[in-house]
């Protein structure tokens, strides 16, 4: 009997010696797995609140839809709110976004927002869509149906990259994050108007709400990537800002406000413009 538990005794050592014990193996095993669901859950409650914003901003096209399909439309309704978008835009990339990448990157940050012009003008370039409602006015039956389609990828081309900014600003500052995303849900409303003027002309109310939904979910999209790339290259965020600043720039000087004044007067775009400067420092304060 001694010689028989001697012998387990030396069985147990070389096993713990040997790293061979059948318990231990499993445990070990399952280690690297809690790890890793920990991990996946603390990564998804960490980013979920700004992701669900982020659609949330996106979606706000929704509600355009709906208050231009229940309410009056007018070319100058519809300047207003393009100029009044683009304005919002402006101010955001110009005194929160590229100054947030400046203090950091310096001088290359302004390389960066060049590249995030080029990037969209790329995408614009690949992309056959439109922007204007004069080329709307003028199209009559199954040209229609082709310019509501061009319209809405046009929609969604610009919400895409609002979408990336939004966690690039919450990883910057949480005030620059709640910032955007009240800029975004706000100027997405005039946008969402705009889809109405062709569901007024021709009877595609339907599609316009999908293209809407779909919206918000471009924008989620956007906020998706930007969330993956900041969590494991976080040191590029000053180029992730600059990268937004751009594309938000060229979409509003190259699409946003062509199509105010093709619409409207220049009084209605200064109008415009002057209102989103207003409700910039209020968000400003508040934030």
């Amino acid at each position: 009997m001694a010689r028989s538990s001697r012998g387990l005794g030396y069985l147990v050592l070389i096993q713990e010696i040997t790293g061979s014990n059948p318990v231990r193996a499993a445990k070990q095993k399952s280690q690297p797995k809690e790890e890793l669901d920990s991990y996946m859950f603390e990564f998804i409650v960490k980013n979920l609140p700004v992701l669900v914003l982020a659609f949330l901003s996106g979606l706000a096209t929704l509600l355009g839809v709906i208050l231009g399909s229940h309410g009056k439309r007018s070319a100058t309704h519809i300047a207003f709110g393009t100029a009044f978008a683009a304005g919002v835009m402006i101010l955001i990339s110009f005194f929160e976004l590229i100054p947030g990448a400046y203090s950091i990157i310096q001088f290359k940050s302004l390389i960066w927002v060049t590249i995030g012009a080029c990037v969209v003008w790329g995408i614009n370039r690949i992309l056959p869509h439109i922007h204007s409602v004069k080329a709307i006015e003028d199209c009559d039956g199954k040209c229609m149906v082709r310019m509501s389609y061009l319209l809405a990828i046009g929609l969604i081309l610009h919400d895409f990259p609002e979408g990336f900014a939004i966690p690039s600003s919450f990883e910057s500052s949480t005030d620059l994050g709640f910032l955007l995303v009240a800029a975004t849900f706000i100027h997405n409303i005039p946008e969402g108007y705009v889809l109405t003027v062709a569901s007024a002309k021709y009877n595609c109310n339907k599609f316009f709400y999908k293209s809407a939904l779909f919206s918000g979910i471009s924008t989620l999209s956007g906020a998706i990537l930007g969330v993956i790339l900041i969590h494991y290259f976080s040191f590029l965020n000053p180029i992730f800002l600059s990268i937004a600043a751009g594309a938000m720039l060229f979409i509003s000087f190259h699409e946003l406000i062509p199509t105010s004044l093709r619409i409207g007067r220049k009084r209605v775009l200064v109008a415009g413009g002057f209102v989103s400067f207003i409700l910039y420092f209020l968000l400003e304060i508040a934030f």
